[in-house]
């Protein structure tokens, strides 16, 4: 059961200073999904943003693909067991359990999809973004707000251009993406416009990168 109000509209709460005219929008954060490089980075940032999420009670979550990606990239000696044991443990400590059971056709749809855009924006091939676009996929189908990666093109404007392009593409036959407001965030544009549940925007698009997917890469 996948947690969260059923309100997929972003929620934008203006905070108006003494000074008149000046207005902050801000996003409303009560799920978030981690992406691989964010579970492997070798940083403590990472459990410090861990404890926040933990204090702030949102709920954390992995996909199916994630676990997939850390049992192979240990399994065929890609990491250590000690990079393996890490990411799991902060899995545990986020209470951050798998967000999917069976892929349905609106998954399967969103993904073709997700597949040609990626293929415009970052100019590869759909064996090189098949798993970005089921990450991307998983959050979109359950309601996420905010994706934490630290692969430099997951987080880039390329990708938030692909994610602007699926909702445009599906919206007519699945109603619930017409509104897409998801997130996906590095952990230093995290930590810079993170503060009480809510992400500023504005400091979010001062840290965007126009940045192109070559080969996948984990930072």
């Amino acid at each position: 059961m996948i947690p969260g109000n059923g309100n997929d509209e972003m929620k934008l709460i203006y905070i108006y200073h003494s000074t008149p005219l000046f207005i902050m929008p801000f996003k409303s954060i009560t799920n978030v999904l981690f992406d691989t490089s964010f579970l492997l980075k070798d940083s403590r940032d990472i459990d410090e943003i861990i404890k926040i999420l933990r204090r702030d009670r949102i709920s954390c979550h992995i996909s199916f693909t994630v676990q997939t990606e850390l049992d192979n990239l240990y399994y065929f000696g890609q990491i250590t067991s000690q990079q393996f044991n890490r990411a799991m443990a902060r899995c545990r400590k986020a209470r951050a359990g798998n967000i999917e059971n069976t892929r349905n056709y609106l998954e399967e749809s969103i993904t073709k999809e997700c597949t040609i855009s990626m293929n415009i924006e970052h100019g590869v091939g759909a064996k090189d973004v098949h798993n970005d676009c089921s990450i991307l996929t998983s959050s979109l189908n359950n309601h996420i707000d905010l994706i934490l990666s630290e692969d430099f093109h997951f987080t880039s404007n390329y990708s938030d251009n692909v994610v602007n392009t699926v909702c445009e593409r599906t919206c007519d036959r699945f109603q619930r993406l017409c509104e897409c407001d998801i997130l996906a965030l590095n952990k230093d544009t995290f930590l810079a416009a993170y503060k009480g549940n809510m992400i500023n925007i504005d400091i979010v698009k001062g840290n965007k990168h126009n940045i192109r997917k070559n080969l996948k890469r984990i930072t």
